[in-house]
């Protein structure tokens, strides 16, 4: 049996995924962090929407999702291959295997969204769900991707990063709220220099792809697009891999937490 949990962490653009990233990686200290950002293709290549007149930076084609797939194959074996190093030192596999850059702009408010006393109660369940006493004594490796299309539909052809997932978790928010959040950052570094958002790229480009990428998702949770974010109920659709929650981040960022630090520890119990 592996003893790695491939945990996919998605959700459309400053949905408040790099926050519930930066305190996953606190309460598993064996994770390895592969972020999605790192395999877009060279500025040159970024698709060109005719339509509109701009590039789309928010489609699948952006990205060389076959050297993420291969990448997050690869961690997984390294990882497997290498596993017996927890027991001697609790920092090699993140040292050697660290695939990703850190973050380029995290949240001002990253360390305040969850508080001390919350971290630790969640780190309390953590341990007490594994019948562990400390972090040190968890029984698997979390690699953990990170990017706004993990989960997207099939249908386009490109390789699919969800196949390779144990588990995850889908982040959203309401509109209105990611275009704020989507408005008040400055650029984006790329790999041959930085991209600033057009006017209206929002709603022209960010809005549209998120729903027609994740249709499949949509189709199960359509709470997810409406403005007025209500209780989240499924329909019986099955999806594309065993365990995708759904949270929103209106909701705190101690439920969001949580979800996925249950989410992973259920995914190793199916496990073993």
């Amino acid at each position: 049996m592996s003893d790695v949990i491939v945990f996919g962490l998605s959700g459309p653009s400053c949905s408040g995924k790099t926050t519930i990233a930066l305190n996953l990686v606190k309460l598993f200290p064996q994770t390895v962090v592969i972020h999605q950002d790192d395999f877009y293709k060279p500025d040159s290549q970024i698709p060109f929407n005719k339509e509109i007149g701009i590039q789309d930076w928010d489609c699948p084609e952006a990205f060389d999702m076959e050297k993420l797939v291969n990448t997050i194959q690869e961690t997984r074996e390294r990882l497997e291959q290498h596993s017996n190093m927890r027991c001697h030192d609790d920092d090699t596999i993140g040292k050697q295997f660290h695939y990703a850059s850190q973050w380029a702009n995290p949240p001002e408010d990253v360390d305040s969204a969850v508080s001390s006393d919350e971290l630790e109660s969640t780190r309390q369940f953590v341990l007490e769900s594994l019948g562990i006493s400390s972090a040190e004594e968890i029984p698997f490796s979390v690699i953990l991707l990170d990017g706004i299309l993990l989960f997207h539909d099939r249908s386009n052809g490109c390789a699919y990063p969800g196949a390779e997932c144990n588990a995850g978790l889908l982040v959203f928010a309401r509109r209105h709220t990611l275009r704020q959040r989507r408005e008040a950052r400055s650029g984006y570094t790329t790999k041959e220099g930085i991209w600033e958002d057009p006017p209206e790229y929002f709603d022209a480009i960010v809005w549209p792809n998120f729903i027609k990428y994740h249709s499949a998702v949509i189709r199960t949770y359509p709470n997810i697009v409406n403005d007025t974010v209500g209780g989240l109920q499924a329909s019986k659709q099955q999806h594309q891999i065993d365990s995708i929650v759904v949270c929103s981040s209106d909701d705190s960022a101690q439920d969001t937490l949580h979800a996925c630090v249950k989410t992973i520890i259920e995914a190793w119990k199916r496990r073993k």
